[in-house]
């Protein structure tokens, strides 16, 4: 199997750089880099696209589906990590966001830890192990899945980690490594072993 992940187009949150939610859609540049993924996909040939439910990231993946002529299917596994309700909406530069991320780092040793009523990084992790399990059932060949920076990322440490892969570690990763909007990643599956081919490949945005 051949795995394309995605990360969706720049969304409203993203320009405005405040903490998302579900429902936030994407921004007229984010639309403008969705069309020029699907373009990009229109000579790779696909099975079948995987998409989150979030707004930003289903749209993106309508746009490719609507292009390639592929069918789409939703999955709340792709979805975003969940931060707590009472940074959404706010600046990433906000006090109260710095205060609550100070708290929650503090804690990332915790499993059991949660600030108010988000996912922490354990249950990141084990959601990105629940994906991979599930791509091993599945019998398409080539996918794409559309889905946000931190599960990619999540899902990256995984392959590459596998159960060395701790809150720690994958923090350090969050803070140090980038992915575009509708950058590329390309994972390769073969021999039951999952290989990193490509990370964040954005060549067809051009000057976007």
């Amino acid at each position: 199997m051949k795995l394309y992940f995605a990360r969706h187009g720049q969304s409203i949150g993203n320009l405005n750089r405040v903490h998302q939610n579900a429902d936030t859609p994407l921004s007229e540049l984010g639309i403008s880099q969705a069309k020029e993924l699907a373009k990009r996909f229109k000579s790779i040939p696909l099975d079948l696209i995987l998409t989150s439910h979030f707004e930003r990231a289903k749209n993106t993946a309508e746009i490719v589906a609507k292009q390639t002529k592929v069918k789409l299917e939703i999955t709340e596994l792709l979805r975003e990590i969940k931060r707590p309700s009472e940074i959404e909406g706010k600046t990433t530069s906000d006090n109260i966001v710095f205060s609550i991320k100070e708290q929650i780092k503090s804690n990332l040793h915790d499993p059991t830890w949660h600030y108010s009523d988000e996912e922490n990084t354990y249950d990141l992790i084990n959601r990105a192990h629940e994906f991979i399990q599930t791509l091993n059932q599945r019998s398409e060949t080539n996918i794409l899945a559309i889905s946000h920076s931190n599960f990619i990322g999540a899902v990256m440490g995984v392959i590459i980690l596998g159960d060395q892969l701790t809150p720690q570690l994958f923090k350090y990763m969050e803070d140090n490594i980038w992915l575009h909007n509708t950058g590329i990643t390309v994972l390769d599956n073969s021999e039951n072993r999952w290989h990193l081919v490509t990370w964040n490949d954005n060549a067809h945005l051009g000057n976007l």
